[in-house]
């Protein structure tokens, strides 16, 4: 842009080239002013003062000619349109007036008279380069924003994998554990009868073998919720049911009650009440075998209470137990986090008695908390 001034600004005044020494300074200066444009974007402050000291320079060797608004070249007017443009693009306004004021200021002189055109020439291009830079920034702001939301997009997706592989650990852990003990007990029961009542031992056999294909069809269930592709299949409450029946095939002396409106629970629910029972009577079987447990289900219009109740176990069971040494201790902390993924309340302990209470409270539909 500053080579095309400077060879228009050479050739529309070419006849002034040949005139008196004060048209050739002039001349020289309003070239001046045309060259300094190749460097307007690096130092616009030192452009623009260097263009107005030279347009003041003009005026002053003119001072004893005659002098008029022509005296401005069209290629200068046009070389200070870019200067004025370049300072509200690259510099903030208060710091773009040092250089403005001293390029205006030079205009507005050299024209002899008031001239509001010659303002515009600066005034306007700062103006409109001050818009577009604040513009650019926004720009700016808003691809970093983006990048960074990107980033946070990408954090939050690596966190709901790690949930989603924890949940998936402790459905396992639920379904392969409380299978797992009850086939224990079931083993230690059929060799306790080889030699005395075989057909208890057969039955023992007959109950691990029951057990294990339970344990299965719970883990293609599970899978099935994994599977996005086929609808997966909401049992009721028989899933409580059938938990509640193998417990007590296997020994252990179990206790089902339900009241209240159960019957329109959600499929969330339900799980959730199957999977807490599911690990209170694990718990149960390991840590108090062959102590009384009784399982309570109460729904009401908007709450469900679910309270699992075992007593002692008896001292001659108790002194021999060795499945409570089992276990990886996570029983009670993924029943705690089920119940409050569905904005409901738990606790578990001890109940002063030698047994052991586990209560949840949870509303019917789920809200989930964070």
């Amino acid at each position: 842009m500053a080579v095309v001034l400077i060879v228009t600004n050479v050739i529309v005044g070419l006849p002034d080239w040949t005139g008196s020494d004060l048209v050739v300074f002039d001349s020289l200066c309003m070239t001046g002013v045309c060259l300094l444009v190749w460097w307007r974007r690096r130092f616009p402050i030192s452009v623009a003062v260097a263009a107005g000291v030279l347009l003041l320079i003009s005026y002053f060797n003119s001072a004893g000619a005659t002098v008029s608004d022509q005296a401005v070249s069209d290629a200068a007017v046009a070389g200070s349109f870019l200067i004025a443009f370049a300072l509200g693009t690259q510099l903030p306004w208060a710091r773009s007036l040092l250089g403005l004021l001293p390029l205006t200021a030079g205009l507005a002189i050299l024209g002899a008279q008031f001239n509001p055109f010659l303002l515009m020439i600066t005034f306007g291009p700062w103006g409109i380069g001050l818009i577009l830079a604040s513009r650019q920034r926004a720009v700016d702001q808003l691809a970093r924003r983006a990048r960074e939301l990107v980033g946070e997009r990408e954090v939050f997706a690596a966190a709901s994998v790690r949930y989603e592989r924890a949940r998936i650990a402790r459905e396992l852990h639920d379904v392969v554990a409380h299978s797992m003990t009850l086939m224990v007990v079931q083993a230690n029961a059929g060799a306790y009868l080889a030699g005395t009542d075989p057909n208890g031992a057969a039955e023992a056999l007959d109950a691990i073998t029951e057990t294990a294909a339970q344990a299965r069809a719970e883990i293609d269930r599970l899978a099935s919720l994994l599977d996005t592709t086929c609808p997966a299949e909401q049992g009721g409450l028989e899933v409580v049911d059938e938990l509640v029946h193998r417990a007590q095939t296997a020994g252990l002396k179990v206790t089902y009650q339900v009241s209240g409106e159960v019957d329109s629970l959600l499929g969330s629910s339900i799980d959730a009440i199957h999977r807490i029972v599911q690990e209170a009577i694990t718990n149960a079987l390991k840590h108090a075998p062959g102590a009384e447990v009784t399982v309570t289900l109460h729904g009401g219009a908007e709450i469900v209470d679910l309270a699992v109740h075992n007593h002692a176990a008896p001292a001659t069971l108790a002194s021999s137990a060795s499945l409570g040494l089992t276990g990886g201790g996570h029983g009670i902390a993924g029943m705690r986090a089920r119940v409050h993924r569905h904005g409901g309340e738990f606790q578990a302990g001890p109940n002063g008695h030698g047994g052991w209470d586990v209560t949840a409270r949870f509303p019917r539909r789920m809200r989930v908390s964070t």
